[in-house]
């Protein structure tokens, strides 16, 4: 393979990943769309439901952007759907426990929600790297 090829591919699997992290954001938002007043007081009031709201927006946006690149041939991996959508659920939700058990109320900024995104795009990309054996 030339430089130069090496070079696209990875920008594009870099490409990749950052529509990866957008979309976590885009689902998140539009799915906070549909409650009556937002999204704001859930992390103080209800954090438990705002933990689950974020892993399923978070696995959503990772999941079907990745699954879309593979379908697409945009980056050729082995498919293995069903495992990639359960460690990217376990990407997702173990930052986001961990979260909810060290700081009660929940803030905006709180690391772990960054945590939790790039450990869900982790989650999708393992297991292409475990082999069979």
């Amino acid at each position: 393979m030339t430089s130069r090829k090496k070079a696209l591919r990875t920008l594009l699997w870099a490409g990749i990943i950052l529509l990866q992290v957008i979309m976590t954001q885009f689902v998140t938002f539009v799915g906070s769309m549909p409650f009556p007043k937002g999204m704001e007081g859930y992390p103080q009031s209800h954090p438990v439901i705002f933990v689950v709201f974020l892993g399923i927006t978070y696995s959503i946006g990772v999941f079907y952007t990745g699954w879309v690149a593979i379908k697409k041939r945009w980056i050729s991996v082995e498919p293995k759907f069903r495992l990639r959508l359960v460690c990217t659920l376990a990407g997702a939700y173990i930052p986001l426990i961990l979260a909810l058990i060290l700081y009660h109320p929940l803030e905006p900024g709180n690391p772990f929600f960054f945590i939790s995104i790039f450990t869900c795009i982790l989650g999708f990309y393992v297991p292409g790297w475990i082999q069979r054996g």
